[in-house]
């Protein structure tokens, strides 16, 4: 066992254009109660002020490092500073997002109360600003074994595969990079820590915020890159249902939902690529609509797309935005 306040925490922000956000990203992190930390903030050829920012923050606090590098996206951002990083534990925080005040001395509590290799919690969604609401009314920390956060995370009931929100024991990273140039990264490649993992440790303490805008990548209208969501989910699926076939119907969840989500962002008129994302999503289908673990979401979509592409499109569409109206 070891003593986690004494820990080196490797903090990596990948930064492009979110001058507007950066601000409250990196003060959310330098504001942190555990202070032992490496700030690495990765400047990815941001064509704004998110250069200087972050420059500035480097001559005001001696845990920030930054990095200036030609454009390589997001993977290459966070290999990049991965690379660089020092620390015995590495954590991701995009930098539009913000993280709560305890989010690594909470992590790195679990880490030490479990002896885990992974610490995860789950995230809120905000627009504007982060509204952390009242809190946990009970608290919940649990450790489990890789097989039965994959469980969790496949479903979505409340982890998820997203890179952010988890503290990492650094030796995880040997041999592993996130696959560069490829939107939908983290679904590729988060089940590969997970099977390096003997205990994950976990809480539902709601201790990161994730920016929902227009511009971000899981929010962007229509992109060629959005294409990307059809070998990712296939390497996620093989990968992990190769090592545990009974998670077939969890990884075919998670498969069908990502698809699903980049389906409903082409324009009507994409039939082309829309087409081919929708072969996908049909390869996952059966396998959800009768499965009680699935997001009721998801099942009603799989049950829906069997009324064919277009009609699945306008109609699953419509209540999607009826749902987002009513939030």
């Amino acid at each position: 066992m070891h003593d986690e306040q004494n820990d080196l925490v490797s903090v990596i922000v990948p930064i492009y254009k979110v001058e507007e956000y950066l601000r409250e990203c990196v003060d959310s992190i330098i504001n942190q109660t555990y202070k032992n930390l490496e700030i690495i903030l990765v400047d990815d050829g941001s064509p704004d002020k998110c250069g200087e920012i972050c420059e500035e923050y480097a001559r005001n606090d001696s845990r920030v490092t930054v990095y200036h590098k030609e454009n390589g996206g997001l993977s290459d951002a966070r290999n990049y500073g991965t690379a660089r990083s020092h620390g015995e534990y590495i954590t991701f925080v995009d930098s539009d997002d913000v993280i709560k005040e305890n989010f690594v001395e909470a992590l790195m509590g679990l880490i030490e109360k479990y002896d885990a290799d992974i610490a995860v919690s789950p995230y809120i969604s905000f627009s504007n600003y982060a509204d952390w609401g009242g809190g946990v009314r009970l608290r919940r920390d649990y450790c489990a074994s890789p097989h039965d956060v994959l469980i969790e995370m496949l479903y979505q009931h409340e982890l998820d595969v997203c890179a952010w929100c988890k503290i990492y024991r650094r030796d995880l990273w040997d041999g592993i990079e996130f696959p560069k140039g490829m939107y939908y990264e983290d679904t590729a490649t988060t089940h590969k820590f997970i099977f390096k993992s003997n205990r994950i440790a976990c809480t539902n303490e709601k201790l990161y915020a994730y920016r929902m805008r227009q511009g971000s990548i899981m929010k962007a209208r229509f992109s060629p890159n959005m294409m990307h969501i059809i070998p990712a989910t296939r390497t996620m699926f093989s990968e992990i249902t190769e090592k545990y076939p009974d998670l077939k119907n969890a990884a075919s969840s998670k498969a069908f939902s990502g698809n699903r989500s980049v389906y409903l962002n082409f324009p009507f008129t994409e039939r082309n690529q829309r087409m081919q994302v929708w072969a996908e999503m049909k390869k996952y289908r059966s396998a959800i609509i009768f499965d009680t673990q699935a997001r009721k979401r998801e099942r009603i979509a799989a049950l829906l797309s069997y009324l064919g592409a277009d009609l699945f499109h306008l109609l699953f569409s419509w209540i999607y935005r009826k749902q987002q109206m009513m939030r």
